[in-house]
């Protein structure tokens, strides 16, 4: 699923939840989009928690991240590692808030940290960067 259409659907679902509903305003097929989203962002499946809300709160988000970032996960060119976090100023980003062009200047400002993502452009993947990233990638 591209931004467009993830955008478009998480519109729709935010609208059926406008009037104050909770996850019953869900038909089977849009918990499963939302648990599609979900896990294509996160990486993880939405929190089995039993409560009436988790859909909703799924989507509110997946709109919210979505709408601030501008662009899904998969197609963002610098990724972090995961549990990695890192520091501009007094602001933390990790891999779930960190956007391309915040990137571009921490990597800038700090070359040596190109081993904390998991995901660079081209211009970065040297052979150098390569055996950094080979050297510190735990083997499963």
């Amino acid at each position: 699923m591209d931004y467009q259409e993830a955008m478009r659907q998480l519109t729709r679902l935010r609208s059926l939840i406008a009037a104050g509903g909770d996850d019953s305003v869900y038909s089977q097929e849009d918990r499963q989009i939302i648990e599609d989203i979900h896990f294509e962002e996160f990486g993880k499946k939405v929190r089995d928690c039993g409560c009436n809300d988790r859909y909703r709160d799924a989507v509110i988000e997946l709109y919210s991240k979505l709408k601030r970032l501008q662009t899904m996960a998969k197609d963002q060119k610098y990724l972090l590692r995961p549990g990695v976090i890192i520091w501009i100023g007094t602001e933390a980003y990790s891999r779930h808030n960190l956007t391309d062009r915040v990137a571009r200047a921490y990597l800038k400002a700090h070359p040596e940290a190109k081993k904390k993502f998991e995901r660079l452009p081209d211009e970065y993947q040297t052979p150098e960067v390569e055996k950094l990233v080979n050297e510190n990638t735990p083997e499963a």
